[in-house]
């Protein structure tokens, strides 16, 4: 049985072990039980096995009221004006409705996760009295190895889901074990975000030497998608670039960014991973992605097309509702291929009667513009075109979503395909050392290491297939990190950083207080194309939304021991 199979199976097991109505899961009226399910390997690694069921529907695709969280920030536009993640984009959102309130759903995962390491301690002891035949000796050997590793990547889960609410709320309550105490639970109080991160640091290094290195081409492939030891890296290399940003970083101590560096270089010198040949085809792996050289950890998935249900142009026969429309804003940051430069740096080549003629191809792999050939036919964006602006459920701002998606879908016979979330990936392992190279050591300097800021941008910008121009030599701290920071916006483009990228660069009142741009095209008599920019919405970000709010029933059910972030 392959691993998402088995995840499937044991969500059910959980369900009915224990249910969350609550802070902290604080009103949990079943626990889990050694008599129930702590009793033999079976019952006890789906146990565990069931906390990986917490990275489904938090990260990726259109997972907030069918909206991608790009939408939320100036890579995209909804389609659909009754959807909450406009809420975001007005600034009506607060501390009792949140379109993005992740804070129970991820301490559930934290519970089931502690839950699980303080009832399977004695694993090696349940799983000999389930073997208790000498002939089952290899049988107790391999499940005592597994239950071994799977203990570890439960701590790596537990870590990582309390970095994603880190990321969102800064300072978290800690919790290293399940507990339903009502007086033991009103005590607890935020650690501070620093001792928030030297937490879940310190959990990387706990369990690095005692994940597998690999699950690819062990035991016919069943068990892909489970931790290894890249994951624990990559995790580590993530949230101490976030812990060196300005947000949380505002003296610039360069012993933060120096560690950042240390830990993203240490992924690379794994030499594990590198880069893939075929960027398109990189989010199109399926379930195998994690066998790829630059998938780090993927969040499988299931076959599907509700993604492309909502995000197909609408001009089709087989439906779509272009639901994710690219804003103008990101199309602007995808350089010209020929010199590398900016569109609007003088000698670039950019033309703006052909505004995408001769891009960084990155853009045509992740964008639908107006002519280009999707499923057989030339995309019609223009006014009164079959996917045109002002067309219902049409694109609001002359773009299609193409990064993610299977064109090969026939929605009208109800046809589906494989759909894998990336995780952790190697370029973004790349651009992570770049960016706290850069600040520590400068853009062309080692600072002892193996690359220097500027070769790890080269690096990602020589992918077979894109080979972008590398950055030019001799640029300052500060142009290297807006280069580094653009290398970001394109590379990592709708994959849910850029929301997080402005928040802690703190530059969110500047971008997300910009409106979105649009592309009003307009066919002429010849069958040639106007081109006109044009504000599609404006938008809304104050100074207290850099941090989301703790949810008030949180709050108040904690009786002020949850203290509130400022401005909320």
């Amino acid at each position: 049985m392959k691993l998402s199979q088995f995840i499937l199976g044991c969500a059910l097991l959980l369900s009915a072990a224990a249910c969350k109505k609550g802070y902290l899961d604080r009103e949990i009226p079943v626990n889990y039980s050694e008599d129930e399910v702590f009793v033999n390997y079976e019952r006890m690694s789906k146990a565990g096995y069931g906390v990986y069921t917490f990275l489904f529907n938090r990260f990726g695709f259109h997972r907030i009221d069918n909206a991608m969280l790009a939408s939320a920030s100036d890579e995209a536009d909804h389609a659909d004006v009754n959807s909450s993640i406009h809420r975001y984009n007005m600034g009506t959102w607060n501390a009792a409705s949140n379109p993005e309130d992740c804070w129970a759903y991820f301490y559930q995962g934290i519970r089931r996760a502690n839950l699980f390491l303080q009832n399977s301690t004695d694993y090696k002891n349940i799983i000999f009295r389930d073997t208790l035949d000498p002939a089952n000796k290899s049988k107790y050997e391999y499940n005592v190895r597994d239950i071994e590793w799977l203990r570890a990547e439960v701590r790596f889960l537990r870590a990582f889901y309390h970095f994603e609410l880190v990321k969102r709320y800064g300072g978290v309550p800690v919790m290293e074990k399940a507990t339903a105490d009502l007086g033991e639970l009103k005590a607890m109080t935020r650690k501070s975000f620093d001792e928030s991160v030297e937490y879940i640091a310190g959990e990387c290094d706990a369990v690095l030497p005692l994940l597998k290195e690999t699950w690819v081409n062990y035991e016919a492939e069943k068990w892909r998608g489970r931790v290894n030891r890249g994951a624990a890296l990559a995790l580590k290399a993530r949230l101490l670039l976030y812990a060196a940003s300005p947000l949380h970083n505002p003296s610039n101590d360069v012993a933060k960014w120096r560690r950042a560096a240390q830990a993203a270089h240490d992924v690379i010198a794994l030499n594990r991973y590198s880069l893939h040949t075929s960027y398109k085809d990189l989010f199109r792996l399926g379930n195998g992605a994690d066998g790829n050289a630059e998938v780090i950890f993927a969040q499988h998935g299931w076959s599907r097309n509700d993604f492309e249900i909502y995000n197909y142009p609408v001009g089709y026969d087989q439906g779509g509702r272009g639901s994710t429309s690219p804003s103008q804003n990101l199309v602007d940051a995808y350089e010209m291929k020929a010199t590398g430069m900016a569109i609007g740096e003088p000698g670039s080549g950019y033309n703006p009667a052909n505004p995408y003629a001769g891009r960084d191809p990155r853009l045509g792999l992740s964008i639908l513009t107006n002519a280009v050939t999707f499923k057989n036919r030339p995309l019609e964006i223009w006014t009164g075109g079959l996917d045109g602006l002002g067309k219902p459920k049409a694109t609001t701002t002359g773009y299609y979503l193409r990064k993610f998606i299977d064109e090969g879908l026939n929605l009208a016979q109800n046809q589906t395909s494989m759909h894998t979330w990336i995780l952790f990936r190697y370029a973004e392992v790349l651009l992570n050392y770049a960016e706290a190279m850069n600040e520590a050591y400068g853009p062309e300097a080692t600072g002892g290491f193996t690359l220097t800021a500027k070769k790890a941008v080269d690096m990602v910008r020589a992918r077979t297939g894109i080979q972008m121009p590398p950055l030019p030599p001799g640029l300052s701290k500060d142009e290297m990190r807006q280069r580094i920071r653009n290398e970001r916006r394109v590379e990592l483009a709708f994959e849910e950083h850029r929301f997080f990228d402005v928040r802690r660069w703190k530059i969110a009142m500047q971008t997300e207080n910009m409106p979105v741009m649009a592309m009003k095209i307009t066919r002429n008599a010849d069958n040639s194309f106007s081109y006109q920019v044009i504000r599609a919405e404006d938008r809304v970000f104050t100074e207290r939304m850099y941090l989301y709010p703790i949810p008030e029933v949180e709050v108040l059910k904690s009786e002020g021991k949850i203290t509130q972030n400022s401005g909320w």
